[in-house]
């Protein structure tokens, strides 16, 4: 089946198309491939620890996701700091408002942060995909309705962290807060490999070590290649 890989590759996604493509790319080939999944005898997906013995065997080379995206991120990225500005806010207090712009679509995309990221340890991090019938209107249809704003009263009570609004780009603005109603907002549980964009914008903040407040305890694709690292999940649902 034919996929299509994001045009920032693994710094935008960490997929196995992107890591296909971008491989190619960087080799000097045409930028495409072939990508398929190894089986274990049992029937179950090969992970890194079933792999290595199956490399040696046959005299493969290994290479993961993360290296990809630490290879790529020595000398590119893929967001840029547009404006930066203070902001009062019932939820959290005083905070610090910069916009990101993604150099690839044009894309915008907020971080408010609250005290010194690069030092003292852990700190609280939320990458919250925007949802206007949750975020403007209040929506219960998700189960999701006050994530961000419990997220930010955490973080305001803690006096240190960061929050991360990923926009989408949405060109019909409508479409995008109807999209899903009512039967969950299918942004919200996409894969957490497609947050690359909202990590390197971590990155830039100082961000190295975090406390992730979610409802989710599934795993970051790649996040390790950014130079970060989950060292505690907090419930969100809790506030």
């Amino acid at each position: 089946f034919p996929l299509l890989a994001r045009d920032g590759g693994v710094l935008e996604r960490a997929g196995h198309t992107e890591a296909a493509v971008d491989v190619a790319r960087l080799a000097g080939m045409v930028p495409a491939g072939v990508i398929c999944e190894i089986m274990n005898d049992d029937g179950t997906m090969a992970r890194l620890h079933d792999l290595v013995p199956f490399a040696q065997f046959h005299g493969l080379k290994i290479g993961t996701i993360a290296d990809l995206i630490a290879y790529r991120t020595r000398t590119e990225s893929l967001v840029r700091r547009e404006q930066s500005l203070a902001i009062d806010s019932m939820f959290g207090g005083r905070w610090q408002l910069t916009v990101y712009r993604n150099t690839i679509n044009g894309v915008r995309h907020v971080a408010l942060v609250q005290g010194e990221l690069g030092s003292g340890g852990p700190a609280m991090v939320r990458m919250h995909a925007l949802n206007g019938l949750q975020e403007i209107l209040g929506d219960l249809a998700s189960g999701r309705a006050g994530d961000l704003h419990n997220a930010m009263t955490m973080i305001g009570a803690a006096g240190r962290g960061a929050v991360v609004l990923i926009g989408d780009g949405e060109a019909d603005m409508v479409a995008g807060l109807l999209r899903g109603h009512g039967t969950g907002s299918p942004r919200e549980d996409a894969e957490l490999r497609d947050y690359g964009i909202g990590a390197q914008i971590l990155h830039d903040l100082g961000v190295r070590e975090m406390i992730l407040l979610s409802r989710s305890d599934k795993t970051v694709v790649g996040l390790q290649g950014h130079d970060l690292k989950i060292v505690e999940r907090r419930d969100i649902a809790a506030g």
